[in-house]
Formats: structure tokens, sequence, C-alpha cells
């Protein structure tokens, strides 16, 4: 069955929380939910599969807003997202940054979820593997990934992101095939990749088809429950059909 991971970013709000976990307990096992920190508990606590949206470059103690791996790890959190293009963008997260959340993340036993992805005008530029593989290379190939860490590779791209817009199933069919070549060729195995990009429960059964596709990062609809569970019944159908 398709991976379906949940990135909820700041869209959910505490009122909310009772009745998406009330809803969505018969799916708990069916995806990865990445909830704003303050509700990370609260979610670990009902039995769901939770990840961090983002972690601290390092372990010191007393850094004023951040969260540590280590921290993430004692409470039951599983996965971290790393190389977001929100955080590469707006928090300036360069790729010294990136290395030493992923050497985090190992250390800590968390499962990466790394995000790639182009800008409008490199995908109008056709630059998109270009960019994407040197995303790729500029932090895999400075980690040692531990055997018992589960690596993800997001296709995000940018220009995608909460706009309603998505690459045509064949260009993110070439995008997923390249990615895999790259991790191949460079002796990462078992490493799955998901597509992320404005997947919703109206588009997500066409996206299914795509079969270099190994999953999904959603973003805005995963904070509405009947989206949420479209989605888990879309793909547990294609699974049994």
């Amino acid at each position: 069955m398709k991976t379906l991971m949940l990135n909820q970013k700041s869209g959910l709000f505490f009122d909310d929380i009772e009745t998406y976990v009330t809803n969505l307990k018969t799916y708990q096992n069916d995806f990865v939910i990445f909830p704003s920190s303050i509700y990370s508990k609260y979610f670990i606590e009902n039995g769901f599969n939770v990840g961090i949206q983002n972690i601290a470059e390092n372990n010191k103690n007393n850094q004023t807003g951040e969260i540590t791996a280590k921290q993430a790890n004692q409470i039951g959190i599983k996965y971290t997202i790393i190389g977001h293009s929100e955080r590469r963008i707006n928090q300036k997260e360069n790729k010294n940054i990136l290395i030493n959340k992923f050497n985090e993340a190992i250390s800590n036993n968390l499962n990466i979820i790394y995000c790639v992805g182009e800008s409008l005008v490199d995908y109008k530029l056709k630059n998109t593997e270009n960019f994407i593989l040197n995303e790729l290379n500029e932090v895999l190939s400075d980690i040692k990934l531990d055997k018992n860490i589960k690596l993800f590779i997001a296709y995000e791209p940018i220009w995608a992101i909460g706009t309603g817009l998505t690459p045509s199933s064949f260009e993110i069919s070439k995008v997923a095939k390249r990615i895999k070549k790259y991790l191949n060729d460079n002796g990462f195995e078992n490493v799955l990749v998901l597509y992320g990009g404005s997947v919703s429960d109206e588009n997500i059964e066409t996206l299914l088809n795509i079969n270099e596709i190994d999953g999904f990062l959603v973003g805005a609809a995963s904070n509405d429950y009947k989206k949420t569970i479209n989605m888990c019944e879309k793909i547990i159908n294609s699974t049994q059909s």
C-alpha cells in the first residue's frame, strides 16, 4: 500500500483536535501525521504514528524556540521532515544546516522525509532534474545513513505547493525515476519516493496510478478529517482492486 504522510503545518487548531482524532481512529495506522509540535503528544497518546515538522540542527541545551531530535525521540516521535522548501526559503536553511539536521535525526533514530523540488522558473527552463539532483547530492553525498533509519524522498515542486497546480503524471513519473536512479547509483537502498504539492482527495486517485511514486506528502488537505478519510479510502481501495 502506498505511504501517506500528513504535513499539517500550522493549519490545525486545538478546538479541532478531538473531532479529528475521533473520526480518524479507524485509519490511524494508515498514515503518519506531522501536527504542530505543541499537539504532538496528544496524537501520540491516542496511538497515531507521529512525526515532527522540524528539528534543531544540533543537540545543544538552551535553544530558545527549538526542539531537538533527542527531545522528539523521547516522547515517541519516529519521523522528521528535513529540507521543506518553506524552511529553505523562509528560514534560510542551507546545505550545512540540512546536513546537521540529517545527522541529528540519524543519531536519534528518527526516520527522515527529505524534500526536494524546483521553482517555477526552473520548471519553465526545463531545469527540474538538474535542480533536484543537486538538492539530493549536496546532502546525501555527505551523510552516512544508518541501516535502521528509513529515508523517504518527497518530490514537492515549489510552484505546486498550496497552489492547486500539479505537474502532469508523466512529469512526476519522469522525476521519480530519476530520483530512484540517483539513489540506486549511490547505494541508497529501499528508499521510497513520495509526491507532494497540492495533493488532495480530489486528485489522489489519478496520482495513485503513477507506478514510480510510492506515496504522498500531503499539506493543506490533511487538516480536514473528511478529506483525509477520503484519501485513506482511495489508497486502501487501490490496493484491493
